[in-house]
């Protein structure tokens, strides 16, 4: 299978860990988008009002899929917003950092779409 030159993802890694086997990899990626699709919608619902419990829930459980994607550019930033909710200080910052967050994960989204295309691409 050819892969794209991506910005923020590396699928090698994930490649590997799934020996190749492109229906995995394929069922991965396509559950990592629903999951960006519900971590969007939830960020965007829970910041208009402060609920920054679940803030932090969603940003912490989105975290595995980050490294398993290899999305380093995304990381740190999650990782410092994991850090502002659980001591549920600066709002700002809070915003800021989730704004960062869904400005990447849209454009890991489009990315990971364009991965689903090539591997229907190389199954034909």
């Amino acid at each position: 299978m050819n892969t794209t030159k991506s910005s923020y993802i590396d699928l090698g890694p994930l490649k590997e860990e799934v020996e190749g086997n492109m229906i995995i990899c394929k069922m991965l990626i396509e559950s990592f988008i629903t999951d960006i699709d519900e971590y969007a919608a939830i960020m965007n619902a829970e910041l208009k009002i402060s609920n920054l419990p679940t803030l932090f829930q969603v940003a912490h459980k989105i975290i595995p899929s980050i490294r398993i994607f290899n999305i380093v550019k995304l990381e740190p930033i999650i990782i410092e917003l994991e850090t502002y909710l659980r001591e549920e200080d600066d709002l700002e910052s809070i915003r800021n950092h989730i704004g960062s967050s869904l400005v990447i994960f849209y454009q890991v989204k489009t990315e990971l779409q364009n991965e689903l295309n090539l591997i229907d691409d190389a199954a034909v």
